[in-house]
């Protein structure tokens, strides 16, 4: 999710308070806050069902606004090899060896984002894009 704090937020310890206090799990993946200002995390928050919803309930209660985010996987196809390499990990099937050209089909839409295609490619051309839902 990302967390967008107002400038009034920046100086308190957020993130501290919901481990500590709300038992969650945070993992920050991406960080834009100065003091004084408007800022953004990307974080994944994790822990029990009761917990993590305590924890919305203190981050709302502070003004931050929660966005949930969808992960995708983007591919740069024209650079493609079709080495198969990808196919190989992708067990929900949205990365195939087409059998009669021989070429990889990438269908989004089975992508379930586990990432694997991501340190299985050779030419790394799969990146983790994060979009607000």
């Amino acid at each position: 999710m990302v967390l967008t704090f107002p400038a009034e937020a920046t100086n308190e310890p957020i993130t501290y308070n919901l481990i500590k206090e709300y038992d969650v799990m945070i993992n920050i993946l991406n960080a834009d806050v100065t003091h004084g200002r408007e800022g953004n995390l990307l974080i994944e928050m994790s822990g029990k069902e009761a917990n993590v919803n305590e924890a919305l309930v203190y981050l709302e209660s502070k003004q931050i606004q929660i966005s949930p985010v969808v992960k995708t996987i983007l591919f740069s196809e024209s650079q493609c090899i079709h080495c198969g390499a990808c196919a190989s990990v992708c067990f929900s099937g949205a990365l195939e060896m087409d059998p009669a050209s021989r070429e990889l089909v990438f269908t989004p839409e089975k992508c379930i984002a586990c990432e694997l295609c991501i340190k299985a490619c050779p030419l790394q051309l799969f990146e983790l894009n994060f979009g607000v839902n």
